[in-house]
């Protein structure tokens, strides 16, 4: 797996966008004793600028991920939270990159499976299966005891 410039670029890009988002949303929220005189208006502008604050939030935590090369799925949403209006070009790059730098993230599970091995000392042969909570078959849980069985031998 190469390291490109791809993640980098969407990871501050994205962190650029929730910084612009987050500001935008902060000023709503200041805006709001302004419009606390028209019982309607205060509500809306709290919902847009919670609308705002938490996409800000999100796209700065997507973004910090890019930058660590984690997460591609949390990277991804942080990049699509980057769309809001006053960062909507930086969104749109920020996912492309995010999008064509998917080989270069890491996930979780492969990172947890090193561990176990390091751990181990032994090397474990990894298990391909099509869900990760999948129980073993009858003949899988028969054969694996009778492979124990004949190591205790």
């Amino acid at each position: 797996m190469q390291k490109t410039w791809r993640s980098t670029v969407a990871g501050v890009l994205a962190i650029v966008a929730g910084a612009l988002i987050l500001l935008f949303g902060l000023m709503l929220s200041l805006l709001m004793p302004v419009a606390a005189a028209y019982r309607f208006a205060l509500m809306t502008v709290v919902l847009i600028g919670a609308l705002f604050l938490g996409t800000g939030i999100v796209a700065l935590i997507g973004g910090i991920t890019a930058l660590q090369r984690r997460h591609w799925g949390l990277a991804l949403a942080g990049s699509i939270c980057a769309l809001m209006p006053p960062a909507t070009i930086l969104g749109i790059v920020s996912i492309v990159f995010v999008a064509l730098a998917r080989e270069e993230f890491t996930s979780v599970t492969a990172e947890t499976a090193g561990a176990a091995e390091s751990t181990t000392g032994q090397d474990t042969p990894a298990t391909t299966t099509s869900r990760p909570d999948a129980e073993l078959t009858s003949y899988d849980r028969a054969h694996t005891e009778a492979d124990e069985e004949e190591r205790n031998a």
